[in-house]
């Protein structure tokens, strides 16, 4: 146990400089399903966040908007090592489709076009910036999703 847990400290730690790719050991199977549906509730709910900005019901206000970018960018970058092959199917359920396995290449740049798009929406610190670089986002994550993840049933 505690091996594994400093082989993810160390997958995690590759990530963040860069160094790793989405072969990096991580979770495997089940364990890996779990782990990317936590990291895409995590996006979600700061997705809701900004979504709330977004439609003028919480004001514009750039630490809410660097935190919940921040978070995004995080788990995105985290989801790299979430899709191994052998979790194409498990004892959870996964929305994930099986072209992230036969086009793996292109799930990874989409993924890291999100990852970059969330960065940029991290920087944002004027309310006439922010539209945009949400829209980015959605628009960048959109298209995985459309190619790359099956609707919940």
């Amino acid at each position: 146990m505690i091996k594994n847990t400093k082989l993810a400290v160390v997958a995690v730690a590759a990530l963040a400089i860069g160094a790793a790719s989405v072969a990096t050991s991580g979770p495997e199977g089940t364990a890996a399903i779990k782990a990317r549906q936590e990291a895409m509730e995590a996006v979600g709910g700061s997705i809701g966040a900004l979504a709330a900005i977004a439609k003028g019901e919480a004001p514009f206000d750039a630490a809410v908007v660097e935190k919940n970018a921040g978070t995004i960018a995080e788990n995105l970058k985290k989801s790299a090592a979430l899709f191994p092959e052998g979790s194409e199917t498990g004892e959870t359920e996964t929305w994930a489709k099986a072209e992230i396995w036969a086009n793996f290449a292109d799930f990874e740049k989409k993924l890291k076009e999100s990852h970059a798009a969330a960065e940029a929406l991290k920087a944002v610190t004027e309310e006439a910036a922010f539209r945009p670089a949400l829209g980015k986002l959605g628009n960048s994550c959109k298209s995985c999703h459309q190619d790359y993840r099956r609707p919940k049933q």
